[in-house]
C-alpha cells in the first residue's frame, strides 16, 4: 500500500486496481438459533419473538410436539419436520430460503441436510434424545467424512459441561466423543428448565471453525 500511495499512479487508477483484487471471503457467517421449544403449539409465539429479534438464518427445534405436522407459515422460511416417538419429541429445522440446502436423512427425532456455503458443504443436525432412550450413535456416525454440526436436546449430563452429576447416557456419549476426538458446543450455564444441567449443545468434527 506504501508504495501504490507514493507512486506516480492516480488513486482512481489504484481504487480501480483494488477492487480487482479484493480478496475472497474464507468463511460466511451462520446465525443459527437452537430451541427446546417444549410444545410448538404453546410456544409459537416465543418462536415468532426470537425470529423478529435474531433474524438467524436457521432455526433448530426440539420437542416440538405433535402439532409439527402442520406448521405455522413463517415469511422467508422453510420448513422441514420430523416426528418423535412420544408426544414431547420430535425435531423441525427453519431455514431461510436463500439458504441452498438438501435433506440427507430423517429418522425419528432426527434430521440431517447438508447446506453449502462459498462452495463448500457441510452437514447439520436436529436431535432429540428422550430421557429414556440411549444416544443414535448409529445415526451420528452416518457421515462422519464432511464437516458436520449436530444441534439438540441431548438429555445428557457429564461434569464436563457444568453438569452436577453424571448420569449412563452422558457417560457413553463422553466416551465416543473422546475415541472420535469430535468436541462439543456449549453453553457454560444451565439449559434445562428442571435441573442445574447443560442438556441442550451440539456435536462437531471442528468446534474451532464455529
Amino acid at each position: 500500500m506504501w508504495k501504490e500511495w507514493n507512486s506516480r499512479i492516480s488513486d482512481f487508477d489504484i481504487c480501480k486496481q483494488w477492487r480487482k483484487e479484493r480478496p475472497t471471503t474464507e468463511y460466511e457467517a451462520l446465525n443459527v438459533l437452537l430451541f427446546n421449544i417444549q410444545g410448538l403449539s404453546t410456544h409459537i409465539a416465543d418462536l415468532d419473538f426470537f425470529i423478529a429479534t435474531y433474524t438467524p438464518q436457521m432455526c433448530i427445534l426440539t420437542g416440538v410436539d405433535s402439532r409439527i405436522k402442520n406448521p405455522a407459515q413463517i415469511s422467508f422460511y422453510n420448513w422441514i419436520c420430523q416426528d418423535g416417538t412420544n408426544s414431547f419429541g420430535g425435531v423441525a429445522m427453519i431455514i431461510h430460503n436463500s439458504l441452498k440446502t438438501k435433506i440427507v436423512l430423517q429418522a425419528p427425532n432426527f434430521i440431517l441436510i447438508e447446506l453449502t456455503i462459498l462452495s463448500e458443504s457441510v452437514l447439520i443436525g436436529a436431535i432429540y434424545v428422550p430421557p429414556s432412550s440411549g444416544i443414535p450413535f448409529n445415526l451420528l456416525e452416518m457421515h462422519e467424512s464432511k464437516n458436520f454440526y449436530i444441534f439438540g436436546d441431548y438429555n445428557s449430563k457429564h461434569a464436563q459441561w457444568m453438569c452436577n452429576t453424571n448420569n449412563a447416557s452422558e457417560n457413553a456419549l463422553k466416551c465416543w466423543l473422546d475415541e472420535k476426538g469430535y468436541q462439543l458446543i456449549a453453553l457454560i450455564k444451565p439449559t434445562s428448565k428442571r435441573s442445574d444441567a447443560v442438556i441442550d449443545f451440539a456435536i462437531t468434527n471442528d468446534a474451532a471453525r464455529w
